[in-house]
């Protein structure tokens, strides 16, 4: 999304790292991160930074965007007088969407946050949590959702729905094309006399794979030839590992790690069906690439994942339910790829980025029209102060 928004202006991103994160890669690989690291080409177009985010971890959540604005302030700071935004746009409601908030209100900036999911769906049930996420919401002057289900979400919070725009996320549409499922095994080193299964996403609990592990022993006793690959990691590979060896699917269920883009369109190609037995989902960018690569799914009814599903090719299942999800797998094991026009077909990265991009123009317009005289006076002093002091 990023990469497509810098297309049509430029862009400077501020992406903090956990301090755990940081001291958890010094144990395992005995050296610090690299801090120029980047998946991007530092351009004058797009540049990327990571200041360090210091916190205590599992306690004094609703805490974390204070703690957030303390670790990355000075950055922050030093990025907007360099870089002159003239819009302040946040990924993730809380902690990242109330420091927006604070850094574009200190700095007299308009800012728009995202909400992916999990931020709006799962963090508000903590009441603390709840609370900040609203007062992120009201003191916004415009919010983005990746779907309509999370759009309905965040007007419960009581927000004005005139702010609110729903925008799908997009797909890389170059990468992510049907292919021969035959010669993408081949080039995955993968079996082509049997079913196969592909799951992608964190191995978290919020994803559902344990959810997944015992449907496939039920799967397993009807006697399918089958593999499921899961792709991704997370805290839960011990867990699965073992459970999969407890249940006797060690050659069946197997941990494949994360995989790089390029290979992960393969893997779709490869499949015969997709699975995301998810607890909570927002739009998964899971499923718009396997439709982008003519794949059907089998997914939890959970978010704003019915938006997408296509009743002729796809099935939706209860979430948490193995029984159920290994029923809709088995059953589509058994009957061969619909390659039916579908009812949906993801966005390119490209069209998303025009729809966000219109939505900060006028966001942005709306900011400066509804200033008075005396807060614009002061805004145009702060930026006078701003690029004396980067002059000097």
């Amino acid at each position: 999304m990023i990469q497509a928004l810098s297309e049509l202006h430029p862009t400077h991103v501020v992406s903090p790292v956990s301090w755990l994160d940081e001291s958890s890669h010094l144990t395992k690989s005995n050296t610090s991160l690299n801090r120029n690291w980047s998946p991007i080409e530092n351009t004058t177009r797009l540049s990327v930074e990571y200041p360090r985010f210091y916190y205590t971890p599992k306690i004094l959540h609703q805490h974390y965007g204070q703690f957030l604005y303390w670790s990355i302030k000075k950055a922050l700071q030093q990025a907007i007088t360099r870089f002159q935004p003239d819009i302040i746009l946040s990924y993730w409601l809380h902690p990242d969407g109330e420091v927006a908030v604070k850094a574009a209100r200190d700095h007299g900036l308009p800012v728009v946050v995202m909400t992916g999911g999990s931020d709006i769906l799962l963090l508000t049930k903590n009441r603390h949590r709840r609370r900040a996420i609203i007062n992120v919401l009201q003191q916004a002057d415009g919010v983005i959702t990746v779907s309509d289900d999370i759009m309905s979400a965040v007007k419960n919070m009581k927000i004005h729905p005139q702010k609110i725009h729903t925008v799908y996320r997009g797909v890389n549409r170059c990468l992510f094309t049907p292919g021969d499922q035959q010669s993408a095994r081949q080039r995955l080193g993968l079996p082509l006399d049997r079913k196969i299964i592909v799951s992608v996403g964190r191995l978290e609990p919020v994803k559902g794979h344990t959810v997944l592990l015992d449907a496939c022993l039920k799967i397993s006793k009807q006697g399918i030839p089958f593999t499921c690959y899961v792709l991704g990691d997370g805290s839960l590979e011990a867990t699965l590992l073992q459970k999969a060896n407890e249940y006797g699917l060690e050659g069946q269920f197997q941990l494949n790690g994360s995989q790089q883009q390029s290979r992960l369109a393969d893997w779709y190609r490869a499949a015969d069906v997709i699975a995301l037995p998810s607890l909570s989902e927002g739009i998964p960018n899971v499923l718009l690439e396997a439709i982008s690569c003519g794949k059907q799914f089998v997914a939890s009814q959970v978010g704003g994942i019915p938006e997408i599903a296509d009743p002729i090719c796809d099935q939706l299942v209860s979430p948490n339910d193995p029984e159920d999800l290994a029923e809709a797998i088995g059953s589509m094991l058994g009957a061969p790829n619909q390659n039916e026009q579908r009812s949906f077909e993801p966005i390119s990265w490209q069209e998303s980025a025009v729809q966000i991009s219109q939505i900060l123009s006028d966001c942005s317009t709306r900011f400066s029209s509804g200033l008075t005289d005396k807060q614009k006076t002061r805004s145009s002093y702060r930026r006078k102060k701003r690029r004396i002091r980067q002059q000097s």
